[in-house]
């Protein structure tokens, strides 16, 4: 029991011995951490009279004025008010006349036409018995129902070539026993085809072709021609839509002609021309040709010789 007493004695001691010792501590660290309430009233009541000084400075501000959106009056101005209305002055516009006959020189009406052109004026409708009303019209209904003219178009321009060919009879040449052997040939008719560029310079065309001619003969020969030329054509109209030309073309030939023995060749061609042309359209011509056509002679054939006709057409580019 006495133990009991002396342990209680010393436990409170205890307690509050740590009561004196960190009370001072905990108060040290309170003021610290949070400011005392006295402060924290004084700061809401400083904070309460800045915001009430706030306020009255907005209320001691004049009033803003409201805007106005009503129209201003608008003041009509009638006949009887407005001199200008009453006396209008339409200013007169000079019109330029044409003058037939003259295509370079305008006259034009003086700005305030005298009796003298009003009489001189009146005087030539009752003379002619129309008014220039009628002649503009009746000027109008020829340019519209006048027949179209196509006109000459300078420049570049292409087309296919057809023509029917009629070479005339020749020979072929082999090598016998080192001696030449010819052997004659009747021709029949053939075909030519190709195809033309060129550039009208306006009565001087310049072209250039590439055209094949085929054609059979007597004794199985078969010929086939691959022809390259170059021609100037001279050309003459002849009214709107016509003309004549003539014309030469010189290039080169490649010969080929299969028969019991194959034979070939390479040299100058030649064409002669004479034709007429007629413009379909605004871009489009078509003409017909008479050529007379030979190849240079060869060591295994003859000159060969054709008359060819040919239809061409030229398209303008």
């Amino acid at each position: 029991m006495l133990t009991h007493i002396v342990f209680m004695i010393r436990y409170n001691f205890l307690l509050a011995f740590l009561y004196f010792l960190l009370a001072p501590l905990l108060l040290l660290l309170g003021r610290q951490i949070e400011p005392p309430l006295v402060d924290r009233i004084a700061n809401l009541k400083a904070r309460a009279e800045k915001h009430e000084g706030l306020v009255a400075n907005l209320l001691a501000k004049p009033s803003i004025p409201r805007t106005n959106f009503e129209l201003p009056f608008s003041q009509t101005i009638t006949k009887e008010s407005s001199p200008a209305l009453q006396n209008p002055q339409i200013p007169f516009i000079p019109v330029p006349e044409y003058v037939e006959g003259e295509s370079d020189l305008v006259r034009e009406i003086p700005s305030h036409p005298s009796a003298d052109h009003q009489t001189d004026q009146g005087s030539k409708e009752l003379v002619s018995g129309e008014s220039p009303g009628e002649a503009d019209l009746e000027k109008a209904y020829e340019e519209l129902y006048a027949t179209k003219t196509y006109r000459r178009v300078d420049g570049y321009y292409f087309g296919p070539i057809l023509g029917l060919a009629l070479p005339q009879d020749g020979a072929t040449r082999t090598r016998v026993n080192n001696s030449l052997k010819r052997t004659p040939y009747s021709s029949d008719t053939g075909l030519m085809m190709g195809l033309q560029v060129g550039k009208d310079f306006g009565g001087v065309r310049t072209e250039f072709e590439y055209s094949y001619l085929n054609f059979n003969a007597s004794n199985g020969l078969s010929a086939s021609l691959h022809n390259f030329l170059g021609r100037i054509i001279l050309e003459k109209e002849v009214g709107e839509r016509f003309d004549f030309r003539v014309g030469l073309g010189m290039g080169i030939g490649i010969v080929g002609m299969n028969a019991i023995q194959d034979i070939s060749g390479t040299g100058f061609t030649y064409d002669f021309l004479l034709g007429a042309g007629y413009r379909l359209s605004e871009n489009l011509s078509l003409h017909v040709d008479y050529r007379y056509y030979l190849t240079a002679a060869h060591d295994h054939y003859d000159h060969i010789k054709s008359h060819v006709w040919l239809i061409s057409a030229g398209f303008d580019i």
